[in-house]
């Protein structure tokens, strides 16, 4: 978390699916500034709760893969459990978009889950793609097939690569976090 908090510090970030901003509450401690999205309004509202007395928070309703550049000049872009949620052959234009909406020279940071055997939700299913799926029970009962990719660092170095400069990649045992800047 650290790691995360510093790599933010002093920027103006756009988030990418915030979620409740649980991530949020974090990274706005040190950044000069945060616009933090989602496409679900439902978990905008516990954002918008989360965040309330954060003066340097903004939030608001954007669609991650359509992104019209929501807010002021961005120099650095977040997305924390995001990355696994993209479909492989989806990811160079998610990340265009974004990039479209930062400054040159920004950071790009992601954190995510790594996979662990025994501790993850297995996978149920791989596609054609490459992609992979999780079956994610409800306490009503309820199944739901959700897409959950678990990139190597390999595959992250290799798709931020084609991006940005050096590509950095830190492991713990259940998470990851990778970063790059953007060209100047």
């Amino acid at each position: 978390m650290a790691r995360l908090v510093d790599l933010l510090a002093q920027r103006s970030v756009l988030e990418i699916a915030c979620g409740t901003g649980y991530w949020t509450q974090f990274h706005a401690e040190k950044a000069k500034a945060v616009t933090a999205t989602d496409f679900n309004e439902a978990v905008l509202s516990i954002a918008r709760a989360r965040l309330q007395d954060r003066g340097n928070v903004q939030v608001r309703q954007a669609d991650a893969f359509s992104l019209k550049n929501p807010g002021p000049a961005f120099d650095a872009g977040f997305a924390g459990f995001w990355w696994s949620h993209v479909e492989r052959q989806r990811m160079d234009a998610f990340l265009d978009g974004l990039h479209a909406c930062l400054l040159p020279g920004s950071r790009v940071v992601f954190a995510d889950n790594l996979y662990v055997e025994g501790n993850s939700t297995p996978v149920s299913r791989t596609d054609g793609d490459g992609n992979t799926y999780q079956i994610r029970r409800l306490a009503d009962g309820r199944r739901f097939e959700v897409l959950k990719n678990f990139p190597t660092r390999a595959e992250f170095e290799h798709v931020a690569g084609r991006f940005g400069g050096e590509v950095h990649f830190e492991a713990s045992a259940y998470f990851w976090c990778g970063w790059y800047d953007l060209p100047d």
